[in-house]
């Protein structure tokens, strides 16, 4: 039974869990959305994305797209941040009570640029072709991960730093004092698979090699943790979600023979928050993705009865 998989202590931390993400209608549309522990609050009923959520002074604050068009979501409340290009927010934070969002839009000709917008207005991190994914802060500076003139990069306030000399991708970052983490991969010089880890102020280090594929990452109590999937060749081709916690790779709990994949990590104390999907849903015999997190590498499903992805995840203390 599905419920035998159920984490009955999810909400034992006194924490509120907040996920973003969208829920399927039909064929490609999707409608954004967030769940707050395990109920679901559909934003729009046209096609739209979420991507990130956090909470400011008691509001829910989500980031994503509606309709093509880079937008945010304050209580539920849209706000499209440019209407003349299509685009997405990636990531949003705050620093000293500013939202601070960042993601891509294209240009008039088809081009994807990386943007980052506080105060009412945006500004392009630069003239070449790439993305921001994700935000983080020191004091008052300012990191934003991404992707530039098709390398892996990030800018510290508005200043890139090139991380790979090849192809490559900036994921998540995390900043703590001086030291700056940058989730990714880049290809190596003579071709072949990408290699995933992190780069720290720099440097970079992979910890599985070219054998997963890592989306995000975390840092705790000192610890590095990366989150994605690994491809395991047995009875079936399956994904498996994994947490890397510094050199120990662990395949996340999952119900039998489906596939499960990792996203995101949060931290309440030393509790471990990891977001991701699983293919356990069946709707006419078809299987179809559904939203779940371990907790500690417990899983817990967030109940759906359609195709429905998470994006990001965030924990909100309950007083």
């Amino acid at each position: 039974m599905v419920e035998d998989f159920h984490d009955s202590s999810a909400s034992c931390d006194s924490v509120s869990v907040l996920i973003s993400g969208a829920v399927n209608v039909a064929n490609n549309k999707w409608n954004a959305c967030y769940w707050e522990n395990d109920t679901v609050h559909i934003l729009e009923t046209n096609h739209s994305l979420a991507n990130d959520i956090l909470v400011l002074d008691g509001k829910i604050i989500i980031g994503g797209e509606y309709e093509g068009k880079p937008c945010f979501w304050e209580n539920g409340n849209r706000k499209v941040i440019d209407c003349g290009h299509n685009g997405t927010v990636k990531a949003i934070g705050v620093l000293n009570g500013d939202i601070h969002i960042v993601g891509q839009i294209y240009d008039d000709h088809g081009n994807p640029k990386s943007f980052i917008w506080t105060k009412g207005a945006m500004s392009l991190l630069s003239s070449g072709t790439g993305y921001a994914s994700d935000i983080s802060f020191s004091g008052k500076d300012v990191y934003v991960s991404g992707m530039d003139s098709e390398k892996a990069c990030y800018w510290k306030n508005g200043s890139i730093v090139v991380l790979s000399k090849t192809l490559g991708h900036g994921y998540g970052i995390e900043v703590r004092g001086t030291d700056v983490y940058v989730a990714g991969e880049y290809r190596p010089s003579n071709g072949g698979y990408y290699k995933a880890g992190y780069w720290k102020n720099g440097e970079f280090i992979s910890p599985a090699g070219n054998s997963v594929y890592l989306w995000n990452l975390g840092v705790n109590l000192g610890n590095v943790y990366l989150v994605g999937r690994q491809v395991l060749f047995e009875k079936n081709v399956l994904d498996n979600a994994v947490c890397i916690k510094e050199n120990e790779k662990i395949f996340l709990e999952s119900k039998g023979n489906v596939s499960t994949a990792a996203s995101d990590i949060a931290f309440n104390g030393a509790t471990e928050y990891v977001l991701g999907s699983f293919n356990g849903g069946s709707v006419d015999q078809q299987q179809f993705d559904r939203v779940c997190y371990w907790r500690n590498n417990r899983l817990h499903e967030i109940p759906s009865k359609s195709p429905a992805l998470g994006s990001a995840i965030y924990l909100e203390p309950v007083h």
